[in-house]
């Protein structure tokens, strides 16, 4: 029994052997299957337009391969240009951990989806974006980003109202069709994308205007207006009328519009609020003061520039002073030492030393204003394209402390109103007059009983009058009561001019200080010129003859030698608050103290003598005088004065003629460096005597302690030789259809030559 079993187990430990024979003895791995990656819903929520909303795309590969996303819209496949996504309601910033940033463009909702590749294989999900939080006008705001929208301009119901007209003047109605329709195809190709402030770049790096006041200094302000009030400090600005009861309400009594409101609007009006459209620094507050208009407290100049007594404190933080106002007279204004130390308090006093900036309207007069009559088209200026005032005849424009504004429009180029000079800093959006091109969508006094909008504004009830209430309502739908957008008549679509462009600047300075509070006034300044964008680059020179010479009236675009480009039509260029916001935050220039040298010159301009250097009359050389600098200052600002005289400048001659020796009048300075800045083109509107505030009319001067700034030299050296060329360009005489102010029956050119008596250069600036 024994042995039998023997025989089994040795029997089976054969067959066992055997059968392990059979397997190999280096067995090799199952072959691995890879894995598809996986994706997730992404649901992106708590949105407010133009912010930024940060994230994470979930998606993973089990087996570790890296991932790689695309994004399609509608089925297209959408690429990334400098890593940026671009749909149709937004942008996106993908990281490479998949993190990402979301930017609503439009504030609707949409679906986005992605697909996730890892080795080959794929997976698909959705990012489901949800309607953003923003205000309802946003969208019509080009100025904030513009997409070639209309503004409320250009609008069906307007071409229709034309078209009826016409026909009713006896066209046929394929003639008046015709007509309109070409204007419309002409202005329509200026709605150009783009052409903005490029605000929405500000808000993507977080900010929005926090921790900066802005005084509005205009004709009042609404403090309970709906989209205001959230942003209007309490029981802080002030009405200046001496028979005000309530001296912390400056809101305006008038019924047909009240600038400051529309002005305060354009500034900071409340964003993200479901109200209205949003200002360009929309947490930025606000304080208002009734400047304009008579029956001012005594101590009004004082108040408005935030004197000891206005309510300002020294360490406030007031930010900007908005001034969309000015003087409007065919004469150069002499300047005034006292003014200036006035209106340099803001600037040198408060915000702890470091300085508020003033915004400062151009002014309205390019192509005329009025009280100069035909001139500017008769003289030949609005054929060439030169401004008709210029912005320098104003004394507050030609010091560094207040910043002149231009104006321009959708496509980025003039306005048909924007008053040109050398002492214009930077530009900003302000658009036309909102039928055949937008102006500005912007706060208005509340209810259609008030306001630019309504039963009574001044614009409505005019043409109303005249055309019919039909027709009024047909060429400003948006403002005429019953707009389903402008349901209460609380906003305007037509608001414009520099009054427009100076506020919107004044936003991007609240942008750029409440980026960086420990900016002075100088570093704004600075990045002001430094990032504002050349608009209209191809802007050209303009020209003319004197006798065989030509003479540039109007250089265009030029470069100066510290790299600064300057136009005197735009300044720096038109304001840019992503780029200023981005160099505040990683500002570390040092300007230094500021430098002011004293006037240098000859003449009754530095209290010597009167000089008798003769301008030679319609001659293209002129007369050349000469100034050396001795301080190696870097400019940030130049300053010349002039006493020009002319014995025939007075209120007329005996057959009502007044003398062409102020029109005819053109300065050109030439930096040590060779740069020129045209000061006066001539062809302006210098029509009466220099009037003084506090001398009064001057007969016989056409400029008398008369100031020019020039910011077309900012960086260059001042040291070394500075010329000034002063030259008389015409000798024609012509007769007027219309004399302005002063009703003269033509112009007659000057029998004797105008005469230099003071000529200086004063510099501001730090030491290199």
């Amino acid at each position: 029994m024994k042995k039998n079993n023997l025989k089994l187990s040795v029997l089976s430990t054969a067959i066992l052997l055997t059968l392990a024979g059979c397997v190999d003895s280096d067995p090799k791995p199952e072959p691995k299957v890879d894995s598809a990656p996986t994706a997730s819903n992404v649901t992106v929520t708590g949105l407010k337009q133009w912010m930024p909303i940060t994230g994470t795309i979930n998606t993973r590969d089990a087996d570790n391969d890296a991932i790689t996303l695309s994004f399609f819209e509608n089925g297209e496949e959408v690429t990334a240009e400098d890593g940026v996504y671009t749909f149709s309601n937004g942008v996106l910033e993908l990281n490479s951990d998949m993190s990402y940033s979301f930017i609503s463009l439009t504030g609707e909702s949409a679906e986005i989806e992605y697909k996730a590749t890892a080795n080959g294989k794929t997976a698909t999900a959705k990012i489901m974006v949800d309607a953003a939080m923003g205000d309802p006008l946003v969208n019509q705001q080009w100025h904030l980003r513009n997409t070639g929208q209309k503004a409320y301009a250009l609008s069906d119901e307007m071409k229709e109202g034309l078209i009826t007209l016409y026909v009713s003047f006896g066209e046929t109605e394929e003639e008046a069709r015709a007509k309109v329709e070409g204007w419309f195809e002409e202005d329509e190709a200026k709605l150009i994308a783009g052409e903005d402030m490029n605000v929405v770049g500000a808000y993507k790096q977080g900010v929005t205007g926090a921790g900066v006041t802005a005084v509005v200094v205009d004709t009042g302000l609404e403090i309970r207006h709906e989209d205001l009030e959230p942003n209007v400090i309490p029981n802080r600005s002030l009405n200046l009328n001496e028979g005000a009861l309530d001296k912390t309400d400056p809101t305006s009594t008038s019924i047909s519009g009240d600038h400051g409101t529309s002005v305060a609007g354009l500034i900071a009006a409340k964003g993200w609020n479901g109200l209205g459209g949003q200002g360009v620094s929309p947490d930025t507050n606000l304080i208002g003061m009734n400047y304009l208009g008579s029956g001012k407290v005594p101590q009004t100049e004082y108040l408005i520039h935030g004197f000891p007594g206005s309510g300002i404190g020294m360490n406030d933080n007031v930010g900007v002073f908005n001034r969309s106002y000015g003087l409007g007279w065919p004469t150069h204004f002499g300047y005034s030492e006292l003014d200036e130390a006035i209106e340099s308090y803001p600037n040198l006093m408060l915000r702890g030393g470091k300085g508020a900036l003033t915004m400062k309207s151009s002014g309205n007069s390019f192509g005329d204003d009025g009280n100069e009559g035909s001139l500017c088209e008769e003289n030949g200026a609005n054929e060439l394209g030169l401004t008709c005032y210029n912005a320098s005849f104003e004394p507050s424009q030609v010091h560094p402390y207040y910043l002149s504004v231009a104006a321009v429009n959708t496509d980025g180029k003039h306005t048909s109103y924007s008053a040109a000079g050398a002492n214009v800093f930077v530009s900003a959006p302000s658009g036309e007059y909102g039928r055949y091109a937008p102006a500005m969508v912007t706060t208005d006094q509340m209810t259609c009983l008030s306001g630019y909008s309504g039963f009574n504004g001044g614009t409505i009830a005019a043409w109303s009058n005249f055309y019919g209430a039909d027709f009024a309502a047909s060429q400003f739908p948006f403002n005429y009561p019953g707009h389903e957008d402008n349901a209460s008549c609380n906003y305007t679509s037509t608001f414009n001019g520099t009054s427009s462009a100076a506020p919107n600047a004044s936003g991007v300075v609240s942008l750029i200080l409440s980026a960086n509070p420990a900016l002075t006034w100088r570093d704004v300044r600075h990045i002001l010129a430094a990032t504002s964008t050349m608009n209209d680059p191809e802007n050209e020179a303009i020209s003319f003859m004197i006798g065989e010479t030509e003479f540039v009236a109007h250089q265009g675009w030029v470069e100066n030698a510290a790299g600064f480009h300057f136009n005197n039509l735009f300044g720096f260029g038109r304001v840019n608050a992503g780029d200023a916001v981005a160099m505040a935050k990683a500002y570390d220039k040092d300007l230094g103290e500021q430098v002011i040298t004293d006037w240098m010159g000859a003449g009754s301009s530095v209290g010597e003598d009167m000089m008798t250097s003769a301008i030679p009359d319609n001659n293209a050389e002129g007369l050349s005088y000469k100034i050396e600098i001795t301080e190696d200052i870097a400019v940030e600002a130049m300053q010349f004065k002039f006493d020009i005289f002319s014995a025939e400048m007075g209120y007329g001659d005996a057959n009502g003629n007044q003398t062409t020796a102020g029109m005819d009048l053109a300065i050109e300075v030439t930096s040590p460096s060779g740069t020129k800045s045209m000061l006066l083109s001539s062809k302006q509107a210098i029509t009466y005597p220099s009037f003084s505030f506090e001398n009064g009319e001057q007969p016989g001067y056409i400029l008398k302690d008369g100031v020019f700034l020039s910011n077309a030299f900012y960086g260059e050296s001042a040291m070394g030789e500075w010329t000034i060329r002063i030259i008389d360009t015409s000798a024609e005489s012509f007769a007027t259809a219309d004399g302005g102010a002063m009703g003269f029956a033509g112009y007659a050119n000057n029998v004797t030559e105008s005469i230099l008596e003071g000529i200086a250069v004063r510099a501001y600036g730090h030491e290199k």
